[in-house]
């Protein structure tokens, strides 16, 4: 049986390659459409995610130095929907581009971008502000500025150094990665690789000196390890099993074919760079997206005995990878911030004075800042592991000479409890039993969200 089948033996696959591009930013476009849909007859914000809610409350109350609060200080916020699937269709748009300059072979990049699109951490970008996708956007635009030619490859500059403005993480990879390519790659002798390199480098450094930026952006949420990276477990990001299961295949025929010096390396340091902040997992994701379309590629190209066996095989993976996506999507339809999130938070808005500090569960701490406009005790992408620590004395406290010097310590006048939370936290014991204490006062509530009043020791 021969490795590779004629192309002829698979026309409707030819077709689907020649007009990949429009095939694959149409079914992006949808899986967005279909979300925002769903969240507008749900009467629910259209956006998602903690970190879109951190860059529309400009950055409260941290200095506004990230691109995307710039951003959408001349943007207004009514818009901001639109920013993250237009953003997807660019990234795949250049990335097209880049792969036709690189040679990257026709299957393989649609099998790039068809997983991309499939995968949750993915997903998930096309519908939040993320400055990580920008970061990948910028990076694609001065590659392929970069390999356009001799005169024009001082244009790249531009994207390159807004790149590198995100976190000093993203501005490292970056400045290794560019470092990697011109020199062991290129063996380049010339002045312009130094000059982005001293350029990255300078903004590297300004960024984190001057501006303060941290060494990883977030994360926005409470970190759970396994699950951040397996979307199946039910995290709000990652990637699904199937798509694990064949980036392994990918890296074991990459091993085969010595393709490896520079991957090994990647995966380490995405590996790494996970275990301490999860909110990174969308670099891990990228590489796990590349080696899962080169262990699909590897398994078409190889000769079996039994080729219905083979095409079975085949299918059950897209099926489990199209599986993981929807069933994804499905659960997105009740990610916060809700319509009662929403609610709320504007009566507290409206309702309260401006230096009130809600208290409220991690996750909820953007949407506070950002609907009520007041501080939330919270803050997990500055401090993650004080403010971890810190909900949990809050929301595990048995008695209320645990709980009330904690309340009174971080000035907690506005407790919000969302439906998730009265989901999660035990109602006969700990911090929902609680707040039947007479120095708690209900103000408002719903059946699915409450705010409550605390009042301080005179």
């Amino acid at each position: 049986m021969n490795k590779h089948r004629p192309q002829n033996d698979y026309p409707y696959f030819n077709h689907l390659l020649r007009y990949q591009k429009i095939y694959l930013c149409g079914l992006l476009m949808l899986l967005s459409a279909l979300s925002l849909f769903s969240n507008y007859l749900q009467e629910k914000p259209l956006l998602m995610g903690g970190e879109s809610y951190f860059y529309l409350s400009s950055g409260q109350p941290d200095p506004s130095y990230q691109p995307l609060t710039l951003f959408f200080r001349v943007i207004p916020d009514q818009l901001a929907y639109l920013f993250p699937p237009l953003l997807s269709v660019g990234i795949i748009l250049l990335f097209y581009s880049l792969a036709q300059k690189i040679n990257i072979p026709e299957k393989k990049a649609f099998l790039i971008v068809l997983f991309y699109i499939l995968t949750p951490t993915f997903i998930f970008t096309s519908l939040a502000l993320s400055s990580y996708s920008l970061f990948l956007l910028l990076t694609l635009c001065g590659a392929n500025v970069l390999l356009l030619g001799t005169k024009k490859k001082y244009f790249a500059l531009l994207p390159f150094l807004l790149a590198s403005w995100i976190d000093t993480f993203s501005a490292l990879l970056l400045l290794g990665g560019l470092a990697v390519y011109f020199f062991p790659v290129k063996k380049s002798k010339e002045r312009f690789p130094i000059i982005l390199l001293v350029g990255i480098a300078a903004v590297l450094v300004l960024n984190a000196a001057v501006l303060k930026s941290p060494f990883f952006l977030g994360p926005f949420t409470v970190q759970h390890k396994t699950a951040d990276l397996i979307s199946d477990l039910g995290s709000f990001s990652g990637v699904g099993i199937f798509a694990i299961l064949l980036a392994i295949i990918g890296l074991i025929s990459s091993w085969q074919k010595k393709n490896v010096p520079l991957l090994l390396p990647a995966l380490a340091v995405f590996i790494i760079a996970y275990l301490f902040n999860t909110h990174t997992v969308f670099f891990l994701s990228l590489l796990i997206v590349i080696l899962a379309a080169a262990g699909f590629v590897d398994l078409v190209e190889q000769s079996w005995s039994l080729p219905f066996l083979r095409n079975a095989a085949l299918l059950l993976l897209l099926l489990g990878i199209s599986f993981s996506a929807v069933a994804y999507l499905d659960r997105l339809s009740g990610y916060p911030p809700t319509a009662v999130d929403q609610k709320a938070l504007e009566w507290i808005q409206r309702n309260t004075k401006e230096e009130t500090a809600v208290l409220s569960a991690p996750e909820n701490s953007y949407y506070i800042a950002y609907f009520a406009q007041r501080k939330p005790v919270f803050s997990l992408h500055q401090d993650y592991q004080h403010d971890y620590q810190l909900s949990r004395d809050i929301f595990s406290a048995f008695y209320i000479d645990e709980l009330f010097p904690l309340l009174e310590k971080n000035k907690v006048s506005i407790i919000y409890i969302s439906g998730e939370m009265k989901r999660q936290l035990p109602a006969q014991q700990e911090f929902l039993f609680l707040l039947q204490n007479e120095r708690f006062k209900l103000l408002y509530f719903t059946e699915d969200a409450e705010v409550w009043s605390f009042e301080a020791k005179q």
